[in-house]
């Protein structure tokens, strides 16, 4: 079954849903009360599986976010390869949360397969986060067409 645009689940007025991938639960949280607080469906997980065991429970998420290093398990980005290889998610808009530190050069070319939506460092702004999924998203129903299909560029890393 492929995702549902934002659009239509707005339409019959079911809440956006968001899961989010952070190994600290602190940032889950985070994220979960400034995204409720906009009406979104939160959903989070601490690690790769319980993640995709989300991802197949809510095969209609309106995003993805994710953090690129992951402790416990596969690291972030081995759940983005997960997703972008499965045909009901492969076009799931993804956010990528990384650390400062992490050193995205190394991971150019991958990154740029992975067609991430939107890269974040840490330390970000739960506000900023929320403004660039709803940019997204309002777009996406103003054009009735789901913007990370029609607008998803590779990711520049230099």
């Amino acid at each position: 079954m492929p995702s549902i645009p934002w659009c239509i689940l707005h339409e019959e007025n079911m809440s956006p849903q968001i899961i989010v991938c952070d190994d600290e639960p602190h940032i889950i949280r985070a994220i979960s009360l400034k995204f409720t607080r906009a009406d979104f469906d939160v959903h989070g997980a601490t690690d790769v599986e319980s993640c995709w065991r989300l991802l197949q429970r809510y095969q209609t998420p309106a995003f993805l976010i994710v953090d690129d290093s992951l402790e416990n398990g596969p690291d972030g980005l081995e759940l983005v390869r997960r997703v972008r290889a499965d045909e009901n998610l492969a076009n799931l808009p993804i956010i990528l949360l990384t650390a400062q530190n992490f050193d995205l050069y190394e991971y150019k070319e991958q990154l740029a397969d992975y067609e991430i939506a939107q890269i974040i460092t840490k330390p970000f702004s739960p506000r900023e986060l929320l403004s660039t999924v709803s940019s997204f998203l309002e777009h996406e129903q103003e054009t009735n067409t789901p913007t990370f299909v029609r607008t998803r560029s590779r990711v520049t890393v230099s």
